[in-house]
């Protein structure tokens, strides 16, 4: 067992060492949030909202991000890779989730660091536990009795405008409250006194006075797309050494059994110019040739756009 904890803290330096973009700050005097995959490095580094939702929270002058990931054998210290603290050292805990297979996941996380499970187990001295991610969207009930927050939508909007508010000497209902009244796209299921059917789909949604009746996810109204992009590579990914571009966000078709086109209505599209900014500002670039209808790299890393579709 312990060799496997071992194998795992020398697996964690040696991602740290491969990454290019890796973010540090210090932790004194500054909001400190977890930043979690429900899944092993590999699996979460692939993930461009993920990656997307690190860079956000790290432009936050007085907050630090560090990540969190299940070790690759399931078994040992889940600590962050930028500094090797423990989740417990955090102000906040941020869910990623993008599966509902991971949501099992989760629960391991909670089990292995000692934070108790449910949200109503939970007082002022843990980590305020928050969620977000195509599968929260989708349906956040599955987990409703474990997480304090879901931040539902586009993490641009959401970061900014939570982290506005947050602050962690307050108590965790406090700051709640002021949330939820402030900040669309905020389902807090404490707030809400849920009643099932036999067959488990819900019967009644009743909302406390000072609650939303409606929770709708966030969704920028700006028509052209801020885009997603890898703000870490690494070669620990399925797109090894890669900078991801997300294009496009959203769908047009709207087939039924597609959530992309339906959840992020209307479909937004990247510029050309912003796409090529950001290509110009790929992290340890050596050349780059830019025409009107054609993009000609010469960089150590492959270019890949991703459509969302």
């Amino acid at each position: 067992m312990e060799n496997k904890r071992n194998r795992t803290e020398c697996k964690k330096k040696l991602y740290d060492r491969a990454e290019i973009g890796t973010i540090r700050k210090n932790l004194h005097g500054r909001i400190r949030v977890a930043l979690v995959y429900p899944n092993t490095y590999h699996v979460g580094m692939s993930n461009l909202g993920f990656q997307s939702v690190y860079y956000l929270l790290n432009a936050i002058d007085n907050l630090v991000c560090e990540r969190f990931f299940l070790p690759n054998n399931r078994i040992g210290n889940i600590t962050s890779i930028e500094s090797g603290s423990p989740l417990t050292n955090f102000h906040v805990v941020a869910f990623s989730i993008s599966f509902e297979n991971d949501y099992l996941n989760t629960l391991s996380i909670f089990e292995s660091t000692g934070i108790p499970m449910l949200s109503d187990a939970r007082g002022d001295s843990h980590p305020l536990v928050i969620a977000g991610g195509i599968a929260c969207i989708l349906n956040p009930e599955p987990i409703a009795s474990f997480i304090d927050c879901f931040l539902l939508g586009d993490a641009q909007q959401l970061v900014e405008n939570f982290f506005a508010i947050y602050d962690p000497h307050s108590s965790k209902d406090a700051i709640l409250k002021k949330i939820v009244s402030n900040v669309h796209g905020v389902y807090v299921p404490s707030f809400y006194n849920v009643s099932y059917n036999g067959d488990n789909t819900i019967k009644s949604f009743i909302p406390k006075s000072f609650a939303p009746e409606t929770i709708r996810h966030s969704i920028s109204k700006d028509k052209t797309l801020n885009p997603a992009f890898s703000a870490i590579i690494t070669p620990d990914t399925t797109f090894a050494d890669t900078f991801l571009i997300e294009v496009t966000k959203g769908c047009p078709h709207g087939c039924r059994f597609c959530s992309a086109g339906f959840i992020y209505r209307p479909p937004r599209f990247c510029s050309y110019s912003l796409v090529e900014n950001l290509i110009k500002n790929i992290p340890e670039k050596k050349e780059t040739h830019f025409k009107q209808n054609k993009i000609e790299q010469k960089t150590k890393f492959r270019i890949k756009t991703n459509n969302n579709i």
